[in-house]
């Protein structure tokens, strides 16, 4: 996780700002600045800004500062508002808060700061892991996870007891941006923040309802054990309360389940769910299996044969230990295809890959082959 200097915007970011905002790029002579053109001043010639190309050129935070005050001016919005919506543009941010400072205010203690940033990369690292395999534990991250870390960033500190940042790309390019507009979908970066954020409604619901299985029961889309871990290690030793927020990146929209949904705090009562819940995953011991079984249902929250990345489900009934059970499948474009295919002529499946049960529900993920038994 990459520590941002508050005082530098990303290029990046200020670049898709200038231009959902309607300023149009336009050819500079120095080949080391970038020209937008905006709004007809009172002369009637365009607006011009130049950015440097590179955040290390001596004036770029000059010049980027310069950009922002003409924008405020234009738009009658502070700079400290003008600034948040260049960062939104492309990260959605999560925010901490630590309610219990110790009796200072605005700061904590040193060996505490290392912990909180260790506990929160280790929640979107596993938060990551679990958006590529919906696995209940890891007992290491996954590379996806280490990576998708480092394109996190670690943003200022803001006042209210004592609150910092992480700003969490939603797609590198902005011609990815354009693609996934296009095709209606969710990029990955953006999944796992909404992952995370739906673990901590989740764990907000089971505190309300004194029910820790809610979020166990969830962790195929919230928490696995390793992020409700960092949470209690982001509370030392569950003695400090943690205020949680989100602002999302207006680029996509939220899924429903957590739309609207902000303002978190974690506290005693929290952290007893979550540390429950960690012990209880922890308890799922996923193997290797292959099983042959009828589709029961086939089911996708969005069109299965589309060619965005997510996935469809299918339902078998499979013999374990002399006894029917039904076994839930996760499956890419390609094996809901085969799924869907037999399920039509009632035929048998064989799907291969990592099989475990929680409670009375089976669940089979990492799929690695799916064919038709004739």
């Amino acid at each position: 996780m990459r520590n941002q200097n508050s005082n530098t915007l990303p290029l990046i970011d200020l670049v898709r700002y200038l231009k959902d905002v309607g300023w149009t790029l336009a050819e500079h002579p120095n080949d080391k600045l970038i020209l937008f053109r905006g709004p007809l001043n009172d002369s009637g010639k365009p607006l011009e800004i130049a950015i440097p190309k590179n955040v290390h050129y001596q004036d770029y935070n000059s010049r980027v500062n310069d950009a922002l005050r003409i924008i405020s001016i234009l738009k009658g919005k502070d700079i400290k508002e003008i600034t948040k919506e260049v960062l939104l543009t492309s990260h959605d941010i999560f925010k901490v808060r630590i309610l219990d400072t110790g009796g200072y205010s605005n700061s904590i203690s040193l060996p505490y700061a290392s912990n909180s940033l260790k506990s929160l990369k280790d929640l979107f690292v596993y938060g990551a892991c679990s958006e590529q395999v919906s696995l209940p534990y890891f007992d290491t991250p996954l590379q996806v996870g280490i990576n998708h870390a480092h394109l996190c960033r670690f943003g200022h500190t803001f006042e209210g007891s004592f609150g910092l940042s992480i700003s969490s790309p939603i797609v590198n390019e902005y011609v990815q941006i354009d693609m996934f507009e296009e095709q209606n979908a969710l990029p990955f970066e953006r999944k796992v923040m909404e992952r995370i954020i739906r673990g901590i409604d989740l764990l907000g619901q089971s505190v309300n309802e004194d029910n820790g299985d809610i979020l166990v029961n969830s962790y195929d889309v919230a928490f696995n054990s390793k992020m409700c871990e960092s949470l209690l290690d982001l509370s030392s030793n569950k003695t400090i309360r943690i205020g949680l927020d989100v602002e999302w990146s207006s680029k996509f929209e939220v899924s429903e389940d957590i739309k609207n949904k902000n303002n978190w705090i974690l506290s005693e009562a929290s952290y007893a769910i979550l540390e429950y819940a960690a012990e209880e995953l922890k308890k799922i011991e996923p193997y290797n299996e292959t099983i042959i079984g009828n589709i029961v249902t086939l089911h996708s929250n969005k069109n299965p044969m589309s060619d965005e990345n997510f996935l469809r489900q299918a339902t078998i009934k499979h013999e374990i230990n002399g006894k029917k059970v039904l076994v839930k499948l996760d499956l890419d474009k390609e094996s809901y295809t085969v799924a869907y295919e037999a399920h039509g002529k009632g035929l048998p499946i064989k799907a291969s890959g990592v099989l475990y049960k929680k409670g009375n529900t089976w669940r089979m993920v990492e799929v690695t082959e799916v064919s038709v038994i004739t």
